[in-house]
This record gives C-alpha cells, structure tokens and sequence, in this order.
C-alpha cells in the first residue's frame, strides 16, 4: 500500500483494516454534514485516497479467511456508498434542491436509527420448497422497491416481479433448496440466488 501523501499504511491486513474502517467513518461522516449543508464542499479528495486503497483490497489472498471477509465487507460497503453519493452529487449539480437530495438519497441508516427489516444487503432468504417461493419472493420484493425508492431509481410492480423470475425459481426449488438476497454492491439493487450446498 504505497504512494500517496499520508500513507504510512501497515503492510498487515490485521493492523490496516481498523485504519481503513475508521477512514470509512470519517468519510460517512464528511458526507453526512455536506449534505446536511454544515460543510462548503463535498470531501471527494478523501473519497478518492480511500478508494485507490480499497483497489487494492478486491483480490486479496494468502490472509485469514476473517480478515479477507472482514475487507471485502468494507469494499463492499464503500462501494454501495459511494454510489449513492455519485447519484446525490450528480442531483446537486442537475440543479435539485439540497433538502430534496438529502431526503431521498439515504440508503442506509447511520448510528442510531432503525435498520431495515430483512432482507438486507448482506442476509440471505431461505427456500427449500416450491410453497415457500411465494412468500419468499414478496418478501423480496418488499425489500428491493424500498431500496429502489430510496435510491430514486424506477422498480416493476410486485406482480411483473413475482412473474419474471417464478417460473425460474420453481424448477430450481423443486430439486434443491435456494438461498436469494438483494445485492446492492453495483448501485442497482438486483437479485441474486445460489443453490444450497
């Protein structure tokens, strides 16, 4: 992890990542008070060192499975993150007021505040029959058109949802149980489903 101006940065995963996580809260943190009016400008500089480190963190190998977790956890994060302040920054610039960004761009919430009800980003719902697909696709459902709204980005209706990707789920279902969650590591929420092994 070298270059750049104040990057003393230690060569182990163990001592980086705490370094890293608190630099991710300092930036959280910035963001917040930009878009709450309390700073002038945006802290983009450190958004950008923070980003070139996290690169660099994508394909780690040779570690601890924890720590590799732990550090794709935060990529992750970052990533969802900075999308969103993409988008606010970009509706700023388009001329939308700051009240208006600033209460429709959260993704997440901060310290304090109530989470969303699963499934969440990182959860995982369970299927193991074709009678639970039903359920399990309204609850997914649930989950993408509040982020989807949060994000400002358009949703289909529960129905067109339930209707595109059924017919795949059931066969799927019926030899093997499935797990499905929102992913929202591009921006865009989407759906993800893989086998239970």
């Amino acid at each position: 992890m070298k270059g750049g101006k104040r990057e003393d940065l230690p060569r182990d995963l163990k001592r980086l990542l705490p370094i890293l996580e608190t630099r991710f809260e300092e930036l959280y943190r910035k963001f917040e008070n930009f878009f709450l009016g309390l700073e002038k400008r945006p802290p983009l500089r450190e958004r950008d060192e923070l980003k070139r480190i996290l690169l660099k963190l994508v394909d780690i190998k040779g570690y601890q499975y924890n720590l590799i977790y732990r550090a794709k956890q935060l990529v992750l994060k970052f990533n969802t993150y900075n999308a969103m302040w993409e988008r606010m920054l970009r509706r700023l610039e388009e001329g939308e007021p700051l009240e208006r960004v600033r209460s429709t761009g959260r993704t997440s919430p901060g310290k304090g505040e109530k989470k969303s009800e699963k499934p969440s980003g990182k959860e995982w719902v369970e299927v193991s029959s074709p009678g639970e697909l039903e359920r399990s696709l309204d609850e997914l459902y649930d989950w993408l058109k509040r982020e989807s709204e949060k994000r400002g980005l358009k949703v289909l209706d529960r129905e067109s949802f339930k209707k595109k990707l059924k017919p795949q789920l059931e066969n799927k279902v019926s030899s093997s149980k499935l797990k499905m969650r929102i992913d929202i590591s591009s921006g865009k929420p989407k759906v993800k489903v893989k086998k239970e092994k």
